[in-house]
């Protein structure tokens, strides 16, 4: 009984040095990616007369590549908007954008090709912008409205003048001075800003059980 108890307590000293891997962190960094997004409402879809939100959604990353002294990151989202069409009984709407592909380089020095590297993504801001001479951009600055009386019986989806001349500049529809200047909105532009964090590691042998401990912590 005695002799296995000795031998329990020295068995850390008969096994001798060892080595381990250490997972060590070479740099961690974040960084802001803006986008502008063009929006565009399929022809097969009414014209909004007022965006009600916009959101982002399906936020992901694709890959990490890693060069040196930076980390190349690339990912996707999708944008979706919500909106009330220019139509007498006003019907919900919506328009998407998937798979709206994005690239990001953040530098991280020390890094080098063959370490690992793992990204995270979220979304900071999503706005939206429409042209002033639409009712869209009416209701969401809350300016005043201007309609006719006959607004209800006209046809929205064709009295547009971007339907009938795609290569005029949206400023036409006031050139004309025709009332439906303010209505019939088809296009507008989404900024979307994404922040990005990249962390660079690789993996460094440690020889373990050279020595005895320290009794007081470095520094």
């Amino acid at each position: 009984m005695d002799d296995r108890a000795i031998n329990k307590c020295t068995l850390g000293a008969e096994t001798g040095p060892q080595t381990i891997i250490v997972r060590q962190i070479i740099g961690e960094k974040e960084k802001q990616k803006a986008l502008d997004i063009h929006v565009v409402v399929p022809e097969r879809k009414p014209a909004i007369e007022q965006i009600v939100d916009v959101f982002v959604k399906e936020v992901e990353v694709n890959s990490v590549d890693v060069i040196t002294d930076k980390v190349i990151v690339r990912g996707e989202f999708e944008v979706k908007a919500i909106y009330v069409a220019a139509l007498p009984d006003q019907p919900v709407h919506a328009v998407e954008i998937k798979h709206y592909k994005w690239t990001l380089d953040i530098d991280i020095p020390g890094a080098r090709r063959g370490m690992d590297a793992e990204a995270s993504v979220v979304v900071e801001f999503v706005d939206y912008d429409v042209e002033d001479h639409h009712r869209a951009y009416k209701y969401k600055n809350f300016e005043p409205i201007e309609c006719d009386d006959d607004d209800d019986d006209d046809d929205h989806d064709h009295d547009d003048c971007h339907d009938h001349d795609h290569d005029h500049d949206h400023d036409d529809c006031d050139d004309h001075g025709h009332h439906h200047h303010h209505r019939n909105c088809r296009e507008f532009d989404v900024s979307v800003i994404l922040k990005v964090t990249a962390k660079v590691m690789t993996d460094r042998e440690v020889t373990i059980g050279t020595g005895t401990l320290p009794t007081t912590p470095k520094g």
